[in-house]
């Protein structure tokens, strides 16, 4: 059996000819598969700023940004096969001491949530934490709308004059929000290691 037919059947949820014990080694197998694999440039996940800004509107301190999302070859098959993909965007406003660790003022997560339908051939882009959704015929121009950040209220108290303050943004795939059969592959395939590094810059005031 190839690694997209087992994947295929993992996915659609049809139950293995094979004793239990096969199917497990099956799973293990397509994971091997997918770590020696190589990967195609195109094809390297990550999750990379490309625009961030944040500044005061009177009281409120907002931030728009950008994130590039890339998926890897395991996360693509899977979201081609119908599972769904979430994505968090993690943002922190730091509070900078200079004798003390630096503290979390204040840390909001943003969760996107990316589907593909087969008989429309679109891509569904769900914002968990307002209800928004947006469909889009390309998978390009739906892992831009899951990456985009427009106006988010980061703090709506009056900053300390006296401190220094600095703001941070990572992405990440959320493996846990997967489906269980393909959550054990993501935690032996290196094609499912998705989580950014934090992205950080000063506050101007």
């Amino acid at each position: 059996m190839s690694a997209q037919a087992h994947l295929n059947r993992i996915v659609s949820g049809t139950p293995p000819r094979r004793p239990a014990l096969w199917s497990l080694l099956g799973v293990f197998l397509l994971a091997a598969l997918n770590l020696t694999a190589p990967l195609a440039a195109e094809d390297a996940g990550e999750f990379r700023i490309t625009d961030a800004h944040a500044w005061l509107s009177g009281a409120e301190l907002l931030l728009d940004a950008q994130v590039l999302i890339g998926l890897n070859r395991g996360p693509r098959e899977a979201l081609e096969n119908g599972v769904p993909l979430t994505f968090e965007l993690q943002v922190q406003l730091v509070r900078k001491h200079v004798w003390l660790w630096d503290s979390v003022v204040v840390e909001h997560v943003r969760v996107r949530r990316l589907e593909y339908h087969a008989l429309s051939r679109s891509f569904l882009v769900r914002d968990m934490n307002t209800g928004r959704q947006g469909n889009f015929s390309r998978l390009e121009d739906a892992l831009q709308a899951a990456g985009t950040i427009d106006r988010l209220q980061l703090y709506s108290k009056p900053l300390d004059t006296n401190g220094g303050y600095e703001v941070r943004l990572r992405g990440s795939l959320d493996i846990e929000s997967l489906p269980t059969p393909v959550r054990l592959l993501a935690y032996v395939s290196s094609d499912w290691d998705m989580q950014g590094d934090w992205y950080t810059w000063p506050l101007a005031r």
